[in-house]
């Protein structure tokens, strides 16, 4: 027998099980006529390797596609004496890899993907009798009838191929390079320590398909060898593996643990990491100890009361030293996609872990000049008209149709609208509708400056344009952001420059000039993602999602204070006067409250949210007496409140609005707008609703994008398929801004009480308040 046999046969047709059960006389005879139709032809690859069959576990229907993919593998190695072809699987992420080695190959059978399997590592087989049982099977497989359509042309003319280069191959007399010993050694400094020895053959010096393109190869990385581990100064022998996959395999599990941790949840877990079996358990602790099971075989180690940090830190050296090693015996895998992705998660995972080990506090010693600025700063109140003591009536002053309209570009700036569309920005006079000025323009992120509005392109181009004729005033460009929403903020106090504070790049935020366009500082932030910002006076307030919330001074970019939690600070936090209040975790994790100094960074109090884990929606909501929260249940929201003095608990509600709900904090009470057409009052000490109005449910398509309410004068503007007002203190409906033609999915309410409503189709209304009576004493 050959040393390597390859068949392909198609599964015995079967049937189907009505057919077959009709045949066996067990269904009436009166039943309706099924059909005998046979069911698709699949196909049965069988690989023989010294006698045994290699892909038993192995399902693959295309076992003619494969047969074609192996032999024009072979037709190119054959012109060869040393080379490598690996042939993919259609079924499953299998591969077959040939590796020749002169008159001999190697036979490997894996499959890839995020839990490899090695069926067959480096079976040596004779090339010669390798190519002539695929000649074979050729023939076989084109004999059968079955075969047809637009495989057997590409098996009939690789045949033909693959016997005219194996009729002409020479002699091969190269000299086949020796595998050379490969070493990772014990770190005797770390607490936890895995070292490898292994053999591995140097790569080709020059590779036959195009240099330029970089490819996946799992092959190249299966080396297998020795593995031992050394933990507090105990030796276990770890057997026969493969390295890499060990490596990948601890470091996935190390990933995820610290995720785990870094959300307030334990973790334990077990995976196969190439032959060792690795198990790891993290309690939810603020100090992060460990457990590491390590099995091979029969024998199990248990290694308890580690630290989490040692252990990622010993899955972090020991991938970071094979993937050198495997690089200086062979510089090819620079490009070996596989090991790219390999290297990518262990700078993820070091830099992860390096932001969680940080103890970068900062707390400001000499914040009184920041409370004295913001003090000054803070808009004094004005004497409004009290539209919540008689009711309000609504006529329509205007309409207008805009193509493409862009809602986060439609702005209400003074006497005048301006609203970005697709091709064009326009500008309106609120009163009377009229077009003032339109430009072309293409659709960018547009932020409402006090030199005009500024456009920020995609490819990080940012023009301004004037608000009395849309002429762009000034241009400037910063590093476009490619993988998150485009923040920023807009800095217009007496006393400070103007700037816009805008997001650069993945990781940076700049101050731009506004008289100027240059850049007057540029902040780091540290890991890419979403960014979340809050400016009060001269600090502005940076949450990137990590866990650190730090304060910025707006005119030097310097920080002022830092504040850290296990958890991660994700959505912006919330200002009142001396008081900052800020949600660490609740995305899926634990969560917990915090109230900071806003300018010293002291931290008051911190308290937990009762249940974990859990989703929080939005910031903190403030009324004169709490601080709440909304919290996502199975049946919708909770509200959890804490006293802002002390942070005692106050009450935790059960489901009382659906998910989607917005909230507005006024005065001692917390206001909803839910998306099934209730608004409801919830009392800020006692979690008791106080008062209720069902607006009546509308189609999803009615739904307005924005749910938000919006306090003016003391009344409260509630979006649902029309604009209803109530006074929020007792729940009184105060009238109706309708009919209004245009779900309000935008909408606007000047100092007048007048409201502009706007579509995401480009209608656009605008209605006025009507005369009012008031009691005059």
């Amino acid at each position: 027998m050959r040393s390597f046999e390859i068949f392909v046969e198609p599964e015995p047709s079967t049937r189907t099980a009505a057919a077959e059960t009709q045949r066996r006389g067990t269904q009436p005879i009166s039943a309706a006529p099924i059909s005998g139709r046979r069911a698709k032809v699949n196909e049965v690859l069988d690989l023989f390797i010294h006698g045994a069959n290699v892909t038993a576990r192995v399902a693959e229907r295309h076992a003619s596609c494969v047969l074609r993919d192996l032999a024009w593998a072979l037709s190119d190695l054959i012109r060869t004496s040393r080379g490598k072809r690996i042939v993919r699987f259609y079924d499953d992420a299998w591969e077959l890899c040939v590796e020749r080695l002169g008159d001999a190959a190697t036979l490997s059978v894996y499959r890839g993907g995020a839990d490899p399997t090695v069926l067959v590592y480096d079976r040596r087989v004779v090339f010669d009798e390798m190519c002539e049982s695929v000649i074979d099977a050729l023939a076989s497989t084109l004999s059968r009838k079955d075969v047809g359509g637009l495989v057997a042309p590409e098996l009939e003319e690789v045949r033909r191929i693959l016997e005219t280069a194996r009729a002409n191959a020479e002699p091969v007399f190269e000299e086949v390079p020796e595998p050379q010993a490969v070493a990772v050694d014990i770190d005797r400094d770390a607490p936890i320590s895995f070292a490898a020895d292994f053999v591995m053959r140097p790569g080709p010096e020059t590779d036959p398909l195009e240099p330029s393109v970089e490819r996946a190869d799992l092959h190249a990385l299966l080396v297998r060898g020795r593995m031992r581990a050394e933990i507090r100064g105990r030796t276990v022998d770890l057997g026969e593996a493969y390295p890499f996959l060990f490596a990948e395999g601890a470091l996935d599990l190390a990933k995820r643990a610290v995720d785990a941790w870094q959300r307030g949840q334990p973790f334990f877990a077990r995976a196969s990491a190439g032959g060792v079996m690795v198990g790891l358990r993290a309690p939810a602790a603020d100090v992060p100890p460990a457990s590491l099971t390590l099995s091979h075989e029969r024998l199990t180690s248990t290694f308890p009361e580690l630290s989490l940090f040692d252990v990622v830190e010993s899955a972090l050296a020991f991938g970071r030293a094979l993937v050198r090693a495997l690089l200086r015996r062979d510089r090819s895998q620079g490009g070996n996609l596989r090991l790219a992705a390999f290297r990518r998660d262990l700078r993820t995972l070091g830099d992860a872990l390096r932001e969680v080990r940080r103890t970068d506090i900062r707390i400001n010693p000499s914040p009184e000049s920041y409370r004295a600025f913001a003090a000054q700063a803070r808009p004094k109140a004005r004497p409004e008209s009290n539209m919540a003591s008689t009711r309000l009536r609504y006529q329509q002053r205007w309409r207008a149709l805009v193509p493409g309209i862009d809602l986060r570009s439609t702005f209400l700036c003074g006497d005048r609208l301006v609203i970005g569309a697709a091709l064009e920005t326009f500008c309106l006079d609120r009163s009377t509708g009229e077009l003032i000025w339109r430009q072309n323009t293409n659709r960018a992120v547009s932020v409402v400056t006090p030199a005009g509005v500024a456009r920020i392109a995609p490819d990080g181009a940012i023009a301004l344009h004037d608000f009395g004729s849309g002429e762009v005033t000034l241009r400037t460009w910063i590093a476009p952001r490619i993988t998150g929403p485009c923040a920023g903020a807009v800095v217009n106090t007496a006393g400070l420059p103007k700037l816009l504070i805008v997001t650069e790049g993945e990781k940076h935020l700049v101050a731009l000039d506004l008289t100027s366009g240059e850049a007057r500082w540029r902040y780091a932030w540290g890991r890419a993602g979403a960014l979340r910002l809050k400016r009060v006076g001269k600090l502005l307030y940076v949450a990137s999602g990590d866990s650190a919330l730090t304060a910025v001074d707006v005119q030097t970019g310097a920080v002022v204070w830092r504040v850290r939690d296990r958890l991660r600070f994700r959505s912006a936090p919330t200002v009142d006067h001396d008081a900052l209040f800020a949600v660490a975790g609740g995305a899926g994790s634990a969560a917990s409250v915090h109230a900071i100094d806003p300018y010293s960074g002291n931290i008051s109090w911190t308290s937990s949210l009762p249940t974990s884990p859990c989703t929080v929606e939005g910031p903190a909501l403030l009324s004169s007496a709490s601080v709440a929260v909304a919290v996502r249940d199975r049946r919708g929201l909770r509200l959890s409140a804490f006293d802002r003095e002390t942070g005692k608990p106050l009450f935790h509600t059960d489901p009382i609005a659906p998910v989607g709900t917005s909230w507005l904090a006024v005065d001692d009470l917390l206001v909803g707008n839910t998306p099934n057409g209730d608004v409801l009052g919830i009392d800020g000490r006692r979690g008791t609703v106080r008062w209720r109005h069902s607006l009546g449910r509308s189609l999803d398509s009615d739904v307005p994008r924005k749910l938000e309410p919006i306090l003016r004068s003391g009344a409260l503007f509630v979006p649902h398929t029309d604009v209803q007002v109530f006074r929020p203190s007792d729940g009184a409906h105060l009238g109706t801004v309708g009919p209004c033609d245009a779900i309000p999915d935008l909408l606007r309410v000047d100092e007048r009480c007048d409201v502009y409503a706007a579509e995401e189709s480009g209608h656009m209304v605008a209605f006025g308040a009507g005369p009012r009576l008031s009691l005059v004493r």
